[in-house]
């Protein structure tokens, strides 16, 4: 299994060192300085997000731009793992620092995702299924707590029923293009 499972990764990872973020990415940046964003909850493991420039980034499901040692808990840079380095010097397996099948969401992720939707004036979600569970939680929250909930997702979703506004059919950056140029024509 964990030859298996260190050439998937390793395969990952070299993808994603070619990878871009889009511009609903981009986006997202930009609004987090200029509109008081306050955090992305995100189930992509990628690291898009922190690539375009977002900072308060909670990855539910870790993040394969990071590795640590199982045993210690050393960091170590996405590099070594490329390079087919998989021991830490204590002799500890390093790994992805994502959640694998079979294991628990980190409690301090998940805690921070909850307090984040519960602060929010506005939920915006973008495209998620809303079907994963504890991740389809949070915009339940968010608007349970008053927060106006937007759902943007290629097909519908369970909770489409109760978003204040939902927009099928649509490509989130081409979405998030025409918000951005709304907003700043109101400026």
């Amino acid at each position: 299994f964990l030859c298996n499972a260190n050439d998937f990764y390793r395969m990952r990872i070299q993808t994603l060192q070619n990878v871009k973020p889009h511009i609903g990415y981009r986006i997202l940046s930009s609004w987090g300085q200029q509109l008081q964003v306050k955090s992305i909850i995100t189930q992509n493991t990628d690291g898009l997000h922190e690539q375009a420039g977002n900072i308060n980034v909670i990855h539910l499901h870790g993040t394969i731009q990071k590795l640590h040692c199982h045993s210690c808990g050393t960091m170590y840079s996405t590099d070594r793992y490329v390079e087919n380095h998989l021991y830490c010097t204590c002799g500890g397996f390093i790994r992805p620092s994502v959640v694998l099948f079979g294991e628990s969401l980190d409690p301090h992720m998940l805690a921070a995702a909850e307090k984040e939707a519960k602060q929010s004036d506005l939920f915006i979600v973008l495209g998620s299924s809303l079907v994963v569970s504890p991740a389809n939680s949070f915009p339940l929250i968010a608007k349970d707590s008053g927060a106006t909930l937007v759902i943007i997702n290629h097909d519908p979703t369970p909770l489409d029923s109760i978003a204040d506004a939902v927009i099928n059919n649509r490509k989130i950056g081409e979405v998030l293009s025409d918000i951005s140029d709304e907003l700043l024509s109101l400026q």
